[in-house]
This record gives structure tokens, C-alpha cells and sequence, in this order.
């Protein structure tokens, strides 16, 4: 419930990447975190786990998602 009061808080746009092998279940995040934060989208990665700017198969994807989103395309 904590994180749950802390997102009511949050007024700018938020982005969650969650790899499909993280050790903590994705729909943890993406169930209930949009019925908190206005503006919130779930993208998830394959082949990855917690943490993707290092992982093989999700590093390339991660980086190409970070770079489209600071961009604003």
C-alpha cells in the first residue's frame, strides 16, 4: 500500500520497463500502479530481468526505449 500512497502523489508522466524474468512479478506494476498515476505506461522486455542496461538480450532495446522517450518521439 505504500507505494500505492506514493503514486498518488506523482503529477508527471511515468514510464515502468520491467523485464519478463524480474525476479518481481510484472503485474505487480502494471495491475495497479495506472489506477494511481494519471499519465503511467507498462512497456516490458523479453528475455530480461532486473536489470536491463546490463543484460544481453535487453540492453540494446532498454537503451533504444530511453532514447525515443527523453526524445519525445
Amino acid at each position: 500500500g505504500e507505494l500505492l500512497d506514493c503514486g498518488k502523489k506523482i503529477e508527471c508522466p511515468v514510464i515502468a520497463i520491467h523485464g519478463d524474468y524480474d525476479p518481481h512479478p510484472a503485474a505487480g506494476v502494471s495491475e495497479p500502479l495506472p489506477r494511481v498515476i494519471k499519465d503511467f505506461r507498462f512497456i516490458l522486455l523479453p528475455k530480461c530481468g532486473h536489470k536491463p542496461w546490463v543484460e544481453k538480450h535487453a540492453r540494446g532495446t532498454f537503451f533504444d526505449i530511453l532514447r525515443k522517450e527523453i526524445r519525445g518521439v
